[in-house]
């Protein structure tokens, strides 16, 4: 007898409806596919079950840079329902290139279940610039050229996205526009011919969140008469070398009718370091024309053959500091540009 009751008293401690309950409770969380995701506002939804008529559920979907949520929780949803399916929207992007990982928490009296961990997903950049933007440099024909970027999808209730949008000559603006609700813009005036230019956006959202890209190489307008005077201009980048460019890129101009040109790296005592031209090829007699720069369409603004990478006569590195470019044309007097080498 005392075995039959104890056999009874199992099977009624496995058929408690509270233990059931406790044992049976699941949650899932179905999030976006693939990496990157697809928007900045993410939708989940959220699925429970196993909690009878437990009520009200408090569903919560975390989204954080780490997998154990400790810190970085950059999205902290919590619904009070009596559904066990719950649609959740994300209406605070997510941060721009970041990693995240997500899941879901439902709590009810007494009862607390979590999903597993999704993750790492990878989130699309905010902003990216497409053209010009080679990190080589870019030449472009129109006086006044079409700049385009892109931001990532994000819910409509978020943004709309808007854009301010520089660009720079020597780091300083030449030409600006805010308020811009498209992803392309020219400038309203004419842009200098063989000068090189950088162009940086920022995106903001309504919440003030912003970022801002710059472009990744410089971008010049090119000027097809022939010069009208024979001169030097400031190479670039400068300081160099940086993380796009190795060398230093030198143009220069040549009037009518060609001239025979010099042109050496120096130190500040006028000392000999490097001989440009004549170079390897012998050239000294130039015919009118400009020279220095990339061809359209090879995504350079320099040419290989008119550089400095910070190297002398013998081939060895030279020491960081500031150097001298000596242009000669003829029997003109000598021009200058200040180079500053970082050094490698």
């Amino acid at each position: 007898m005392r075995g039959i009751l104890a056999g009874l008293g199992v099977a009624l401690l496995l058929a408690s409806p509270a233990l059931s309950s406790l044992s049976a409770q699941s949650v899932s969380v179905e999030g976006p596919a693939g990496s990157p995701l697809p928007s900045l506002t993410p939708a989940f939804t959220v699925r429970a079950s196993g909690f009878g008529t437990a009520r009200p559920l408090r569903i919560t979907v975390l989204v954080g840079t780490s997998a154990d949520f400790l810190a970085g929780v950059v999205a902290d949803t919590a619904i009070v329902t009596s559904d066990t399916v719950l649609a959740v929207q994300l209406l605070r992007a997510l941060p721009s290139d970041g990693v995240v990982f997500w899941k879901a928490r439902v709590e009810a009296p007494g009862i607390t279940a979590e999903s597993a961990v999704t993750g790492p997903r990878i989130v699309p950049s905010w902003l990216t610039l497409v053209s010009p933007n080679s990190p080589s440099g870019d030449i472009v024909e129109a006086r006044r050229p079409t700049l385009t970027w892109r931001s990532a999808r994000l819910d409509a209730r978020a943004g709309p996205w808007k854009y301010e949008v520089e660009v720079l000559s020597q780091n300083r603006p030449e030409q600006a526009a805010t308020g811009i609700r498209d992803t392309t813009w020219r400038p309203p005036t004419d842009l200098q011919a063989n000068t090189p230019y950088r162009w940086r956006v920022r995106a903001t959202l309504p919440t003030g969140a912003s970022v801002q890209a710059t472009s990744a190489g410089t971008f010049l307008v090119k000027d097809q008469p022939f010069p009208a005077v024979t001169l030097l201009y400031p190479n670039f980048p400068n300081p160099f070398p940086t993380a796009s460019a190795f060398a230093t890129c030198i143009w220069f101009d040549v009037a009518a009718p060609g001239a025979r040109i010099a042109l050496d790296v120096t130190d500040l005592r006028g000392n000999l370091v490097r001989q440009l031209i004549p170079g390897p090829d012998g050239q000294q007699d130039f015919l009118p024309g400009r020279y220095g720069q990339g061809e359209p369409g090879t995504g350079s603004s320099c040419s290989n053959r008119f550089i400095w990478d910070g190297t002398g006569n013998d081939g060895r590195t030279v020491a960081p500091g500031v150097y001298l470019l000596r242009f000669r044309s003829g029997l003109q007097r000598a021009t200058f540009q200040r180079m500053l080498f970082l050094g490698r």
